[in-house]
């Protein structure tokens, strides 16, 4: 019974990796900036095919680890840049909520445009990663290396980000902008809410496009994959709570393992099944099980 247990959870890391960094990626934006943007989706969906390509033309199949490690570092450049592009020239324009989810939309729907038009609407996979890595025993079950390095870059970014919030100076004016509705005293006691805005941009786009180049070498980069994505995120944000790290975490741990679970013995409740939690989450626990009540 623990053995079955133990290979349902290291089953599920992959899934929990990419969901820990695309749901955090989504609420950072909601908990500081008090805005839904989806445009993460399509950066993440960017980021798997940039990953996929990069690896492909500099590095076939001899990979080596520091040169994956470079394409990640490019593919999270590239999110940030998209993400930090998308504030600069529409969302900082718009004034209301409506405005900014039909803009987030659009850009959605533009990135999955940019990918047709780059990339066309074949799956491509890239596994030299996944397979040079090798494999692991942990208490008589195989687990690809693979899947705990992923998991191990998600649950470090969010150590460090919880340092950067909860430790340093920057955290403080981030947690200070987010709590202040209007921004006002927080800009009255000298924040630059430019800078803050932007560098929160920055991090979510960091968050989306490690999360596509971190799970393309074992799903590929597939054409319409990110609308799995988005809807993993923010359901996971539901279950969760907003802007609580441990709360992304968790939840995607729950996710994941339920998913996990339901593929093998429920094939049927499988797309089900988050939905499942995050309606029992509502009822039970409407802030998400580590979150607090949150306006904006």
């Amino acid at each position: 019974m623990l053995s079955t247990c133990l290979r349902y959870v290291l089953n599920s890391l992959p899934v929990v990796s990419y969901v820990i960094l695309l749901s955090f990626s989504y609420s950072f934006i909601l908990y500081i900036c008090g805005r839904v943007s989806l445009t993460f989706a399509g950066i993440y969906l960017v980021g798997a095919y940039a990953t996929v390509s990069l690896g492909m033309a500099l590095m076939g199949n001899n990979m080596s680890f520091a040169g994956f490690i470079g394409i990640l570092l490019l593919a999270c450049l590239l999110g940030a840049a998209m993400l930090v592009a998308s504030y600069l020239c529409f969302e900082r324009f718009l004034k209301t909520d409506v405005h900014r989810m039909v803009a987030t939309s659009s850009l959605l729907v533009a990135s999955r445009g940019l990918v047709k038009v780059i990339w066309g609407t074949t799956p491509v996979t890239y596994s030299a990663p996944f397979l040079s890595m090798g494999v692991s025993e942990i208490a008589g079950n195989i687990v690809p290396n693979y899947y705990l390095f992923m998991l191990a870059v998600a649950l470090l970014l969010m150590l460090a980000l919880s340092y950067f919030l909860n430790r340093t100076c920057w955290g403080m004016r981030f947690r200070a902008s987010s709590l202040d509705g209007e921004r006002t005293m927080a800009q009255a006691c000298g924040v630059n809410q430019n800078v803050v805005t932007l560098m929160t941009f920055a991090i979510a786009g960091v968050l989306a496009g490690l999360a596509g180049g971190l799970y393309a070498p074992i799903a590929g980069a597939a054409y319409g994959s990110e609308g799995n994505a988005l809807l993993l995120a923010a359901l996971s944000v539901i279950i969760g709570g907003v802007g609580s790290i441990g709360g992304a975490v968790l939840a995607a741990f729950i996710v994941g393992i339920a998913r996990a679970v339901a593929a093998i013995k429920m094939p049927v409740l499988e797309l089900a099944v988050p939905f499942i939690i995050a309606s029992i989450t509502l009822m039970l626990r409407p802030f998400g099980l580590w979150g607090k009540e949150f306006r904006y």
